[in-house]
């Protein structure tokens, strides 16, 4: 399957834009799903701000709790081995 940002939630599986760089989101919150021992996932919006980042990687890393949040843009610049579901409010 490959990224689908016309439903909700948004399924994410590669890096890619998601939503054009003028247009704003709210983000309600974020599910990822490991596919393996080691994944990762960053997501920034169009000015390069990093707007979610998790893994297991860094000692005593974890999924952070998602607060609701607005983007401009939304891209998906790192997802390695997990899909991640992006939960929006209209």
């Amino acid at each position: 399957m490959a990224n689908n940002s016309k439903i909700n939630p948004i399924y994410v599986d590669t890096t890619g834009s998601l939503i054009s760089v003028g247009a704003q989101l709210m983000i309600s919150g974020i599910m990822v799903t490991p596919s393996n021992a080691t994944w990762a996932l960053i997501i920034k919006d169009s000015a390069g701000n990093t707007k979610f980042s998790t893994n297991n990687v860094a000692a005593g890393a974890s999924m952070p709790p998602c607060s609701p949040f607005i983007s401009t843009g939304l891209e998906v610049t790192t997802i390695t081995n997990c899909t991640a579901l992006i939960y929006t409010t209209p």
